[in-house]
């Protein structure tokens, strides 16, 4: 069952999840009390400071998982940009991916398989219809386009979000590849995944609990997955 709990800073020494789960991670980025992020208020300050935020929780989280400090991690990146582990930790049974939109940041944790994670803030998508016509196959964008606000941008946001998380796993790139993923149902399941791929029943794609105002899936190159959702919050005071 995917569940939602809560779990407070400082992070203490973790194990891997097991096989049949995965651990996602979410971070409201504006509650810790980082003193690294540079002061100032324009648009680039922020942007930085999200940026060292984000480049911080992913190593800390890491790090948990591996029983070493964040700061030792080399991450490195593919051809096509996925981030992974280098150097020594190489060849860790760990894999991950993460996700961030606004202030949240989603990191997703497994046990040697393939993961992709995205997420979105709910929000009105005036393009929302024009949007499926060119990424979705045209048995999705038909659908979307006979629903009605709020129904429709949710629902794009949904599908969006699927397909993400399954390219990020798959680790191919996106403009060529969405409109060849098929999805239906409410919430998407997979309806038909390109050939080159590996089958639909091989995978597991999870819209998890998360909380209101997001929207998000994770995807897992292993059938039958559980997700387990960690708000991640600062301590509690006194």
């Amino acid at each position: 069952m995917n569940t939602l709990t809560r779990t407070t800073l400082p992070l203490r020494a973790r194990t891997l999840p097991p096989e049949a789960s995965v651990e996602l991670w979410l971070i409201a980025l504006q509650q810790l009390p980082l003193d690294s992020v540079p002061a100032g208020q324009d648009r680039a300050d922020r942007l930085r400071g999200q940026r060292i935020r984000q480049r911080f929780m992913l190593r800390l989280i890491l790090g948990s998982y591996l029983g070493c400090p964040g700061r030792d991690l080399k991450l490195v990146r593919t051809e096509r940009g996925k981030p992974m582990l280098g150097e020594r930790h190489a060849s860790s049974a760990l894999t991950f991916n993460l996700s961030h939109t606004g202030e949240w940041l989603a990191v997703v944790v497994g046990h040697d398989c393939p993961l992709g994670v995205d997420i979105e803030i709910e929000r009105s998508m005036p393009r929302a219809e024009a949007l499926a016509r060119r990424y979705f196959p045209g048995t999705e964008a038909d659908a979307l386009s006979g629903l009605d606000e709020p129904f429709r941008s949710r629902t794009f946001l949904q599908h969006w979000t699927a397909r993400e998380a399954l390219v990020k796993a798959r680790g191919c790139g996106l403009a060529d590849t969405m409109n060849r993923i098929e999805l239906g149902g409410s919430p998407p399941g997979i309806a038909a995944l390109p050939s080159d791929w590996p089958r639909a029943d091989r995978w597991s794609l999870v819209m998890p609990p998360l909380p209101d105002g997001l929207v998000g899936h994770v995807a897992v190159g292993r059938p039958g997955v559980e997700v387990l959702t960690r708000l991640l919050e600062p301590a509690l005071a006194g």
